[in-house]
């Protein structure tokens, strides 16, 4: 008693194809990301741009599957990252620029929530809470490159790429 313990404290972020992934609420794959944020009492943190996403085909889904997330208390939305913030500027630039050598083209045709992942997760982890920032995605080049950018701003040992495709096959494997 009477020492300080260092709270290890994670944040977890998710993109669009890791929703596209789990489909609708009724879903086994929904259901199993669900009962896994429960069980570990993990809120999923979304960007602002994978939310927009998410949420813009209104006429197909009369309430998209973030938004019953959301609802249920599993999922947020994050507030727009602080663009005027160099480490969120410099790590979204960087991201774009690893997912368009990666799939060679240019990096304006690079989609920007895929460089928000990285960008949130840099914004996060400066303010020296969380410790651990868990990124989970199904594009193997936004998450590689998530890594490898926070990598180059010091931030190596904190950040962890889950592929979010191999995420919800191995939650479907334990229940089975």
């Amino acid at each position: 008693p009477g020492r300080c313990q260092r709270r290890v404290s994670s944040f977890h972020i998710a993109d669009t194809g890791l929703f596209v992934a789990m489909g609708q609420p009724s879903n086994s794959r929904y259901q199993a990301v669900r009962r896994f944020a429960r069980r570990n009492d993990i809120t999923f943190v979304v960007p602002q741009r994978v939310y927009d996403e998410l949420t813009t085909d209104q006429s197909a889904v009369e309430n998209p599957p973030v938004d019953t997330a959301i609802e249920a208390g599993w999922v947020q939305v994050a507030a727009p990252l602080p663009f005027s913030e160099p480490i969120v500027s410099r790590v979204m630039d960087g991201v774009q620029r690893y997912i368009a050598n990666a799939d060679d083209r240019p990096a304006d045709e690079v989609e920007r929530a895929d460089a928000a992942l990285a960008a949130l997760a840099a914004q996060q982890l400066s303010t020296g809470q969380p410790t651990t920032v868990y990124i989970y995605t199904t594009d193997i080049a936004a998450g590689e490159g998530a890594e490898t950018v926070l990598a180059s701003e010091g931030y190596g040992d904190s950040v962890t790429f889950v592929n979010g495709f191999q995420f919800i096959d191995d939650l479907l494997a334990d229940d089975a």
